[in-house]
């Protein structure tokens, strides 16, 4: 499924990505160069850990979330059609490859290649709030399908 559902993850993850942040073949596209004061941190990093971290915690209410957002948004492209015809194939796929995915070397690598957060740091720390599962997702996926690439 061309890693449809990685690190959607992986951010994007933001970051967020998820991300987480994103799928491996709907990376997201680095940012232009920020001031340095505006570059990305150490905490950004450190961010963008947390909230793959949590993603995994909550694999069974964020896989379906992350199927369902790319499928609205047809990312990668045919997503949308596959999700209609057989969703829980689709989500069946996306958990075999987040259990690759969301181990933490591939979580590591995703958010040290992560642009800066910016304007989403302050909406990402909101989201790792959260202390149920559901909010947390509904909380952090529209984060991570901003890093979403057609």
């Amino acid at each position: 499924m061309n890693r449809v559902l990685a690190l959607a993850v992986t951010l994007s993850t933001l970051a967020l990505a998820a991300a987480g942040c994103e799928s491996h073949d709907a990376t997201a596209t680095p940012a232009a160069p920020a001031a340095p004061a505006a570059s990305a941190t150490p905490d950004d990093h450190a961010l963008c850990v947390q909230l793959m971290d949590q993603s995994r915690e909550c694999t069974a209410d964020y896989i379906p979330a992350l199927v369902d957002a790319r499928a609205a948004a047809d990312v990668p492209a045919g997503i949308a059609a596959r999700v209609k015809a057989d969703r829980e194939g689709v989500i069946a796929q996306a958990n075999q490859e987040w259990a690759n995915d969301s181990q933490d070397a591939a979580i590591d690598a995703r958010c040290s290649a992560l642009p800066p957060l910016d304007a989403d740091r302050d909406a990402a720390r909101g989201c790792l709030a959260k202390a149920a599962c559901g909010e947390f997702v509904a909380c952090a996926l529209p984060l991570f399908a901003k890093h979403f690439a057609k």
